[in-house]
């Protein structure tokens, strides 16, 4: 088989195994040195040492198929040639027939009686082969199993690369989807907060002109009557003086002219009733609550409502999430005036035990659900600091008030002195929100559950 093959790969010029073999249009093989000679030792046209068919030095092409073909060939005709050859000992020229178990390599027998392999265990070639051959058949099969596990191992961690793009781009896209969630309940949150501010600073608006208007009319009403008074105090004639007094001055004058004078003999006023009795400058009274200092918290508590409606199905996280929120106020007083509120403790509310809310803002909230119905209610009060009465009287003046709120027969009640004013709602808050603004003399009960205002204290108004 070998010597056919080699036939065909031996060049018609020098019959040698080609040599960077190139081929003619004509499809004929040579050696590129052989075919290159040729040209050069022939004039005129160039003919086809083999079919004379004409071609050109243009016309050679390389042949890498059948160069690579030659070599492996070469290779293997080598191969074989040094198979065949005996295997001799570089120190003794003798054939190496023995294998040293020891130094594991071939030995010759010159080389076995030696010192060099004193004691050392030899096999025979074939049977050294034999042996050492099977452990290469062992150490091939553990390779192409780790090579096998291997290939797995690069398989799956592709899969899992695969899977963690897709897990990530999944996690993005619901990132997103909350993000916006939020963003449009923050938007919705600011929007409602912004017309709930428009509407009430709207109403109180409308409540202070309406008050501007009436004070306008009282006011010019009274420079009509001034001029009226200045004209009469213009005339120098008696008579006709007391003819204005009769008929202009005593009428108006008796109508402003205090009770208590209408019988005095002189029937000259003493005392006048002003028409400033029962009007005032109304203050700025709206309020958005705890809004106005807690809105970052507040709104986050809201939140948390509609986070806990996503948390439905998830059994991991707890459903109750709370915000407590419990501030105080450290200022230096800066007034006559300030609350107080009660400290709770588990069996209700310690009577010694007062803490001062300073001027300012304050926001606090106290779980009330606990107690069946409110007994000791949510009580707020307000004082003058020098006025050292217990903090438990009954004492309700226009220095001294208590503001609280509790439960009565299942409904709910706001008592500011001895004013109950009933709340109208439905729901019985288990989380009561106490909003104070010492400054405004407010005090604003909210639902902690919901963020709702129950009812709004003026501690100012009669």
């Amino acid at each position: 088989m070998a010597s056919t093959l080699s036939l065909y790969l031996m060049c018609p010029v020098c019959l040698a195994d080609f040599d960077d073999p190139v081929s003619l249009p004509c499809e004929h093989v040579f050696c590129r040195q052989c075919i290159t000679s040729y040209l050069e030792s022939h004039e005129g046209a160039h003919k086809c040492p083999e079919c004379r068919q004409n071609f050109t030095r243009q016309d050679l092409k390389g042949n890498r198929v059948l160069r690579n073909v030659v070599d492996v060939v070469q290779q293997q005709k080598h191969k074989t040639q040094k198979n065949g050859q005996e295997m001799l000992c570089s120190e003794h020229m003798e054939p190496l027939k023995l294998f040293c178990e020891n130094d594991q390599k071939l030995v010759c027998l010159i080389c076995k009686e030696g010192e060099k392999h004193g004691g050392h265990s030899f096999k025979p070639v074939k049977e050294a082969m034999e042996i050492n051959e099977k452990v290469v058949r062992e150490a091939l099969k553990f390779i192409l199993h780790d090579n096998k596990k291997m290939g797995d191992m690069i398989f799956r961690q592709n899969t899992e690369i695969t899977k963690s793009k897709e897990r990530a781009k999944c996690l993005e896209e619901k990132m997103h989807a909350q993000f916006n969630k939020m963003h449009d309940f923050l938007r919705k949150k600011e929007e409602e907060m912004v017309k709930q501010l428009q509407k009430q600073a709207s109403n109180a608006e409308v409540s202070m002109r309406q008050n501007v208007s009436f004070l306008s009319k009282l006011q010019i009403n009274g420079n009509t009557q001034e001029s009226i008074l200045e004209s009469g105090l213009q005339m120098s004639q008696p008579e006709r003086f007391l003819e204005w007094w009769s008929e202009k001055a005593f009428p108006f004058i008796d109508t402003i002219t205090l009770s208590v004078n209408k019988d005095s003999k002189s029937a000259l006023p003493t005392k006048f009733k002003s028409r400033l009795n029962g009007t005032r400058v109304i203050p700025d009274h709206f309020t958005l609550g705890p809004y106005e200092t807690d809105m970052p918290l507040i709104v986050w508590r809201d939140m948390l409502g509609s986070v806990k409606q996503d948390l439905s199905d998830t059994s991991t996280i707890d459903k109750d999430l709370k915000l407590n929120i419990k501030k105080e106020t450290h200022l230096p007083s800066q007034g006559e005036d300030y609350f107080v509120k009660f400290q709770k403790f588990p069996n209700g509310y310690k009577d010694n035990y007062v803490e001062n809310i300073q001027p300012g803002q304050v926001y606090w909230e106290v779980d009330v659900g606990a107690e069946a119905g409110w007994e000791h209610g949510l009580t707020v009060r307000y004082y003058p600091k020098e006025k050292r009465a217990s903090v438990w009287q009954t004492l309700f003046s226009k220095s001294f008030e208590n503001i609280s709120l509790s439960v009565k027969n299942d409904r709910l009640y706001v008592l500011k002195g001895g004013e109950e004013t009933p709340v109208v709602t439905q729901i019985i808050p288990s989380r009561v929100g106490v909003h104070v603004d010492s400054e405004k003399g407010q005090v604003v009960f909210c639902n902690a559950d919901n963020m709702s205002l129950l009812h709004t204290v003026w501690c100012g108004d009669k």
